[in-house]
């Protein structure tokens, strides 16, 4: 039997099991359904017609029901309402990769926000519960079928847990998706393609380095002095930058790889000189600056009573980061005008096309 965390993976193996299936049936499931983004059982020719019923019947492809979809203008952004079964609403998105390469699956961990992050929609929708792992990784195979049914060009290779929630206040669910998503017989994604977002939990942030080695962590950091990042992300009470800067430092010399630090910049806030400066400081402290890059994000209008940095302090920000040697980017924003952007998640909706 498959191990799997996939309920309707489940489910369907029993029907196969009490139907004295051959083992084959199995295989030709997994292929339909993750390799082939099959609709329903029902697009899988290969099984025969009373198995295929029996299966719909019996276990469902997806642990929710698409309530919306909405699509940016520029066409490199769609982002979904999901219902789950108890009646709550989630978000998740997919982007479009530069130049047109690839897609990239945002997807939310929680239904909800505990942290509170004060530019973040999701923070202040407050928190309902943790998702299980199938309904996390279900939101990759909903944009799979998707990306087959709109017959665009680019397949989803990358998937980043950035939606809703915090993923390590939810670590086995978490990690259980992450196995499935790396499954060679389910979604076959490679480790390297995938990335997990925190504001930095010190103990999740090891025990994630530990048992997913080749997956991406990106640090939601956004300001580099504990007085400043108590008021964006108020996590920083329960785990000051010190602790920051000790687990990063051990997660890089454990796996040699480079962590991301998000700094989403916001007007008079966090993106002045001094900010800057801090931001090196912090970098330094951890001995590691030549692994950590920093990604810094446009603020999305999300948050009132903030307003995006201008484009020269922008790029003044940036241009201190390179001088004293700190890798960084600027990030390009996708999905603003559907609210799919960094921060915009808050299992609502407001945009231009919509789909039923």
């Amino acid at each position: 039997m498959l191990e799997s965390c996939r309920m309707e993976l489940k489910k369907a193996q029993a029907v196969l099991e009490r139907r004295k299936e051959p083992g084959y049936r199995l295989e030709q499931v997994l292929k339909g359904v993750y390799q082939e983004a099959a609709g329903s059982y029902e697009d899988i020719r290969t099984l025969p017609a009373p198995l295929r019923a029996a299966l719909e019947r019996e276990a469902p492809l997806l642990s929710f029901v698409m309530k919306e979809t909405l699509s940016s203008e520029s066409g490199d952004a769609h982002k979904a309402a999901l219902r789950l079964k108890d009646g709550l609403l989630i978000e998740t998105v997919l982007l479009q990769g530069a130049r047109g390469r690839g897609w990239t699956a945002c997807v939310s961990s929680q239904a909800g926000c505990a942290f509170g992050c004060v530019f973040c929609a999701t923070g202040r929708a407050g928190f309902e519960r943790n998702l299980s792992a199938e309904e996390i990784t279900d939101q990759v195979l909903f944009w799979r079928r998707f990306l087959k049914a709109a017959g665009g060009e680019g397949a989803l290779s990358r998937v980043v847990y950035m939606g809703m929630g915090e993923p390590l206040q939810n670590y086995e669910a978490t990690a259980a998706s992450l196995r499935d998503l790396t499954n060679p017989r389910l979604f076959g994604m490679a480790d390297r393609h995938l990335s997990v977002s925190t504001v930095g939990v010190p103990g999740g942030l090891a025990r994630l380095a530990a048992d997913f080695p080749q997956v991406n962590i990106a640090l939601s950091l956004h300001a580099a002095t504990d007085e400043l990042r108590n008021r964006l992300v108020p996590a920083n009470r329960a785990f000051p930058l010190k602790r920051l800067a000790e687990a990063l430092k051990s997660v890089i010399e454990r796996n040699r790889r480079k962590v991301f630090l998000e700094v989403v910049l916001i007007a008079g806030v966090n993106d002045g000189p001094e900010d800057a400066a801090a931001l090196v400081r912090f970098v330094r402290s951890t001995g590691c600056e030549y692994l950590l890059h920093v990604n810094l994000i446009p603020l999305n209008a999300a948050a009132p009573g903030f307003e995006p940095s201008p484009r020269e302090a922008v790029h003044a920000f940036q241009e201190t980061l390179a001088a004293r040697g700190v890798g960084v980017t600027l990030r390009r924003s996708l999905g603003s005008d559907i609210q799919g952007a960094c921060g915009q998640l808050a299992g609502r909706h407001g945009g231009r096309r919509a789909h039923r």
